[in-house]
């Protein structure tokens, strides 16, 4: 063995660290890379996912004056950007109900009315009371390459998080959504025989013993029909569901899920413990570029940015354990001016039930 072959195979984590950051000093442009790199080498900062992310606070610095944090009825459910500059928002969708707030990287915090919905890319746009906002920088005319550097902007100095495109833009084939009932037939509609664990249903507090009349003002009339119909939506949907139970009739507002993640319990317990929580919607979107960043659900909503800072698409989905995925901005930024204009209107399904879906009532 030579001396080359001994150095490559003895290499410590620290050296690749180093190796690491020298490459993104150079990506960057930074002059003094050669220190900062050393400035890095401190043994907390080798297993310290923090210590990264603060070797890409240069390429936020702008980004995070367009981003805000979105928060329903006071929960974190998104992030969001600013893409004009009298209070315009864009966010995910179907992460917003209550409500809407929205917190600037100024720690100035505003009440938020839902302006427009599109379900198809998921998107919303929401509007503050504010002036003379900074607005974001897009970037459509070209994609990045795959292996290219992509960091997601918050509201602190340092990124949410940093990444690198892994798969060139591809269409994600829908999946039904689920409202997580086991049913069987009964008069007049659907028996309940067994509500699952994490599913919409148990969040909407659907109970075994129910016998459910009918989805989004579709009457029911049988375990069949319910199943056909529901199929029709998507993950992250809402829709009104009418319950029998105890001979009163009771109305729940449902956030279908994902069946493949009610079907794997075990797989859904492992994506937990080794990457956090999924996205409710994360399919049926008709392009989208994948990154291997490592979001929360709440984290997305809000752009991804390149190197220099630029806007190349929208974050819209924690997907897998290292995949989540980016609406291009030349998908986003058509929307703005459609949304803006109330094209679409949010739904509500307290309000008018026979509008099923703001999927099912759009298009792209």
């Amino acid at each position: 063995m030579n001396q080359d072959q001994n150095t490559r195979k003895h290499k410590t984590p620290a050296v690749r660290f180093v190796l690491l950051l020298s490459i993104v000093s150079v990506c960057m442009g930074w002059q003094s890379s050669q220190s900062f790199a050393w400035d890095q080498l401190q043994p907390s900062q080798l297993t310290s996912g923090s210590q990264m992310r603060r070797a890409f606070r240069s390429v936020v610095s702008t980004p995070r004056s367009w981003t805000v944090r979105v928060r329903s009825d006071g929960k974190e459910t998104s992030l969001g950007a600013i893409v004009e500059s009298d209070g315009w928002i864009l966010t995910k969708a179907s992460q917003l109900e209550g409500e809407v707030t929205c917190e600037l990287s100024t720690a100035e915090r505003y009440q938020a009315e839902i302006i427009g919905v599109d379900g198809k890319l998921d998107l919303a746009l929401i509007k503050i009371d504010a002036k003379n906002l900074p607005t974001v920088k897009w970037k459509s005319d070209a994609d990045p390459q795959v292996g290219q550097w992509l960091v997601t902007p918050g509201l602190s100095m340092s990124p949410v998080s940093v990444g690198v495109l892994s798969v060139a833009r591809r269409k994600i084939d829908p999946a039904p959504g689920v409202l997580g009932v086991q049913i069987d037939d009964a008069v007049g509609g659907a028996l309940v025989k067994n509500v699952m664990r994490e599913s919409g249903a148990e969040e909407a507090g659907l109970k075994p013993g129910d016998v459910i009349l009918s989805v989004a003002g579709e009457e029911i009339d049988s375990a069949r029909a319910l199943s056909n119909f529901v199929r029709k939506f998507l993950p992250g949907d809402r829709v009104l569901v009418k319950v029998l139970r105890d001979k009163e009739e009771v109305t729940a507002v449902v956030v279908l899920t994902d069946p493949q993640m009610l079907i794997y319990d075990r797989l859904r317990e492992m994506q937990k413990k080794m990457g956090g929580a999924l996205s409710r919607r994360k399919t049926g979107f008709t392009e989208v570029l994948q990154h291997d960043t490592v979001l929360r659900p709440e984290d997305c909503g809000g752009v991804i940015v390149d190197l220099q800072g630029n806007a190349i698409g929208l974050n819209i989905a924690r997907a897998g354990r290292t995949k989540s995925f980016a609406i291009p901005a030349n998908h986003v930024v058509p929307m703005i001016q459609k949304l803006k204009l109330k094209e679409y209107t949010p739904y509500n399904p307290l309000k008018d039930a026979k509008q099923h879906t703001v999927s099912a009532t759009t298009s792209s």
